[in-house]
């Protein structure tokens, strides 16, 4: 994904923003722990670290594990590092169930760092951010919710989860599909822009709905339906109370009790990422691109001049197209959308 090479050091991140921490995302007493626990995550384990802990009170930490050692020995094979790591957790694991003598096993949780993860998730960002907050603030909307793109997708936009949510906001194939953003040769939910457009309406239809935006960002991991049917079996519309309640839905599991707390570690991350990860941590320059339509059905080689005759260039600007299915046509065809380089004179004399 190396397109992009000009970079500057980072020395104030928040400068990024638009605004500062807003008033609504002031961290609540009764989140403080629990937000502290993934700013640990985010900013202080790497991917082979990672931490047991309490399921219900993430903050609770059991034990360390470490992977490092495994991770980096060249003589075994990726099979084989696999096989270790998992009989290094299971005995983990085991010795801690049965040190603290806990009965439910299910209350122990692994949570594998993301500081690496996160440092490239701030270079990255530095190519979407002014775009994304140029939209939410065009809508009205807070536009520390960009912010939601770390904990989604850290901003990779070839990420794919497992239950088929795509691109940097991640979303699922039925919300893309009854916008009609999945198309032959393209899916929108990985076009940087439009997924950003979709996914600044879906938070804002999910504050009409709930009044609050802890509720409504939560909504937008465990859908908006789901938010509702526990906010009315809690009888409360207070994230920390949801959260805490004995009475869950079916559906209310870990993830949507993190979501919001993860969201704010982000924010705290992205606030005092000079002291935790350098003042030399590098960021992107902001893409220069404009989003097009094409006008005529083009052929191929005509648009790689647009990248400078670079098919990873293009594949680069366009995550959101369907190159199995492209690369069988000689012509791209009228009414694709397509991310180019900007000031592309020819492109306009077509």
């Amino acid at each position: 994904m190396v397109f992009l090479t000009q970079i500057f050091l980072f020395f104030l991140i928040s400068s990024l923003s638009v605004s500062a921490v807003a008033n609504q995302f002031i961290i609540e007493p009764q989140l403080k722990n629990r937000v502290q626990f993934w700013v640990d995550i985010y900013s202080k384990y790497t991917t082979a670290q990672g931490v047991f802990h309490n399921t219900s009170t993430p903050n609770l930490i059991y034990g360390k594990i470490d992977f490092t050692s495994i991770l980096n020995n060249s003589v075994l094979s990726d099979y084989e590092k696999n096989h270790q790591i998992e009989l290094k957790t299971l005995n983990a694991r085991n010795k801690i169930i049965s040190i603290y003598k806990i009965k439910n096993k299910n209350q122990v949780r692994l949570q594998m760092g993301l500081k690496d993860r996160m440092q490239k998730a701030f270079y990255f960002s530095g190519k979407y951010l002014p775009m994304m907050e140029k939209i939410f603030k065009d809508k009205n909307i807070p536009t520390e919710l960009t912010r939601i793109v770390f904990v989604e997708s850290s901003f990779n936009v070839f990420a794919q989860s497992k239950v088929g949510a795509s691109g940097l906001w991640q979303i699922m194939p039925s919300v893309g599909r009854a916008e009609g953003y999945l198309q032959k040769y393209y899916d929108k939910r990985n076009h940087p822009y439009y997924s950003t457009l979709l996914a600044a309406n879906i938070l804002k239809q999910n504050y009409s709905a709930l009044k609050n935006w802890p509720l409504a960002i939560t909504a937008y991991n465990h859908g908006l339906t789901g938010v509702r049917r526990m906010k009315a079996k809690v009888g409360s519309d207070q994230m920390s109370q949801l959260i805490d309640s004995d009475q869950k839905t079916q559906s209310w599991g870990f993830a949507s009790e993190n979501f919001y707390a993860c969201f704010l570690a982000v924010l705290q991350v992205e606030k005092k990422a000079s002291n935790l990860f350098g003042s030399d941590l590098l960021i992107s320059k902001s893409l220069n691109v404009e989003n097009i339509n094409l006008k005529t059905s083009t052929h191929k080689s005509t648009i790689l001049k647009w990248y400078g005759g670079s098919f990873q260039k293009f594949k680069n600007y366009n995550p959101h197209l369907k190159l199995a299915q492209i690369k069988q046509k000689k012509y791209l065809p009228a009414g694709t959308p397509l991310v180019i380089p900007a000031n592309q004179k020819v492109y306009k004399t077509l």
